[in-house]
């Protein structure tokens, strides 16, 4: 039998786990802080549910369950009788799901609990997801999210409040040199339109321009014109940008000007003016014409954190406005902000990004390479009469404690796994 995990799942040592603990706690005290109530949901949703959710691409990564007993058995005896691939063959012989994202979950849940709840409603979850990516760096199968939404106002409010207290937490957490994103998918296929793309053809050119942060203008242009679309639409498309190197160059003024529906531009500048306002300049927030964000429920504002020490989004949500809906038969208003856990959690280790997990005990975390940084934060504790546990993963341990106590340490316990070390 292996001892390994599946791939794109990961085993956690116990000072792993102390780590993420003491993360998600100070993420979640945030948010209470703010007024959002803690829920929890299943993990497994019926796989109708999945299919009809508007995930995007997350919804071919659904990890899909197979019906039981007698159930699976006539599935398999109809698929021999009328063979079929895919996912209709999928689609036959699984009736439940593992769920991608919190959004869907939370949706549900709200259809089936509404007359329980007083609106609007002000909720946390925080909790594991799966998605069956191709396992890399950055990509698990098993990953954890921490949400907030508020479902039942309108209100461009909420969106404030959202960014407001994420950004609160990430701060909590160390996470302090980043910057708010913001776009509106209402804004931006009114855009693409006016470049002359058909309503048919907006998601497809989304998913291109999406990549421009990666692959320049250049690269959208040949995606876009190996695609098949129309020529003069490319043209007009990539003529607006003229010679700017990323979309983050192109001010909200100048895509408003084209439209004829003001409002999806008057409301992005409402968010920006007053995040900045009560924010009192501690981040920027920056309109982006080029944010989608993949899942496909999005109906308006959209937005997410970059990180810029550590380049790439840290978080991201948006409005939803028709998900609810699809359970009720009638539109219920929701904005959420989804904290990307597994990406905080793996740059904390590669960086050294200190942590207090209380007044007198710091964690400070290191990767292999790094063991002189982290004597440096031990001695400014140790000066400081605190104790100070190191997650340091030295090649060799014997000699990495004989050179502890050549610097004065008289002791060092709890040794834990090889790589955890409290030093007085």
């Amino acid at each position: 039998m292996k001892i390994t995990p599946v791939k794109g799942t990961n085993d956690y040592l116990p000072n792993e786990v102390e780590i993420r603990d003491y993360l998600q706690n100070e993420i979640l005290k945030v948010y209470v802080a703010n007024g959002f109530e803690h829920i929890t949901t299943p993990i497994i949703e019926d796989i109708e549910n999945l299919d009809k959710s508007d995930g995007g691409e997350n919804l071919n990564l659904i990890f899909k369950i197979m019906k039981r007993g007698d159930k699976l058995e006539k599935a398999v005896s109809s698929l021999k009788e009328n063979p079929k691939t895919g996912t209709a063959c999928e689609n036959e012989i699984a009736d439940m799901g593992l769920r991608y994202d919190l959004t869907l979950p939370l949706s549900r849940y709200f259809a089936n609990n509404k007359d329980k709840l007083t609106l609007p409603m002000k909720c946390i979850q925080m909790d594991r997801v799966y998605r069956a990516e191709r396992p890399q760096k950055g990509r698990l199968r098993e990953f954890v999210q921490c949400d907030i939404d508020i479902i039942g106002s309108d209100s461009t409010d909420s969106e404030v409040e959202l960014i407001l207290t994420t950004t609160k937490a990430l701060k909590a957490i160390g996470m302090k040199n980043f910057k708010v994103k913001i776009n509106d998918r209402r804004l931006l296929r009114s855009f693409l339109q006016n470049c002359g793309f058909t309503e048919e053809q907006l998601d497809s050119v989304c998913i291109t321009f999406d990549k421009m942060d990666k692959v320049g203008l250049d690269g959208v242009k040949a995606e876009l014109t190996d695609k098949g679309f129309d020529a003069a639409a490319i043209e007009k498309f990539i003529g607006f940008f003229g010679s700017v190197s990323s979309a983050q160059e192109i001010s909200l003024e100048s895509v408003e000007a084209i439209l004829d529906d003001k409002a999806p531009a008057e409301s992005v500048r409402g968010i920006i003016n007053t995040v900045n306002e009560l924010s009192d300049g501690q981040f920027d927030v920056v309109f982006d014409l080029s944010l989608v964000r993949g899942q496909g429920y999005y109906t308006g504002t959209v937005f997410e954190v970059e990180s810029i020490d550590f380049k790439g989004a840290i978080a991201g949500g948006g409005r939803y406005d028709n998900l609810i809906g699809k359970f009720l038969g009638q539109q219920v208003s929701a904005v959420g902000f989804s904290i990307g856990f597994e990406r905080i959690f793996s740059i904390l280790m590669q960086n050294g990004v200190e942590t207090k997990a209380s007044a007198d005990k710091i964690a400070v975390m290191y990767d292999e390479g790094q063991v002189k940084e982290a004597y440096a934060i031990a001695e400014k504790y140790r000066a400081e009469g605190k104790v100070c546990s190191l997650y340091v993963k030295p090649k060799k341990m014997g000699k990495f404690l004989g050179k502890l106590e050549e610097r004065g340490y008289k002791g060092f316990v709890n040794v834990s796994n090889g790589d955890e070390i409290s030093l007085f």
